[in-house]
């Protein structure tokens, strides 16, 4: 019997389309990628005179969004696992409005409990 992983790794729970995820994780997850974006946006604002640093700013914003694209492609196919549903379901996101409707959804729908992509919620798959 697979044992339930109770401290996931963040590469996993950012970066891997294996396994489930809770919606409360989920949204959390969302969260701490908008959390980063604000910091960079707002150090940019306060560098807006030194080349420099709004340089430097700028670049970490970049890649803050390149990981952001990633990663929510990432969590978004885990939480449709979540619900039972393939992952190229999270395609969804590349739509504007559906992207974000979708998004916010997967924040209130709940599981309904073991399926085939996992026993648990918040833990890595069986291929993992």
């Amino acid at each position: 019997m697979q044992q339930r992983l109770r401290n996931p790794d963040m590469i996993w729970l950012l970066f891997s389309p294996s396994g489930r995820l809770s919606r409360r994780t989920y949204g959390l997850a969302l969260c701490l990628w908008f959390a980063l974006q604000g910091i960079v946006i707002s150090q940019m604002f306060a560098n807006e005179g030194e080349q420099t640093a709004l340089a430097l700013w700028t670049l970490a914003l970049v890649g803050i969004i390149l990981g952001w694209i990633l990663s929510s492609l990432m969590l978004t196919v885990k939480r449709m696992h979540d619900l039972g549903l393939p992952g190229y379901w999270a395609l969804l996101l590349a739509l504007p409005v559906i992207g974000l409707v979708t998004m916010i959804a997967l924040i209130f729908m709940p599981s309904d409990g073991p399926n085939h992509y996992g026993l648990f919620p918040d833990a890595p798959g069986r291929d993992w």
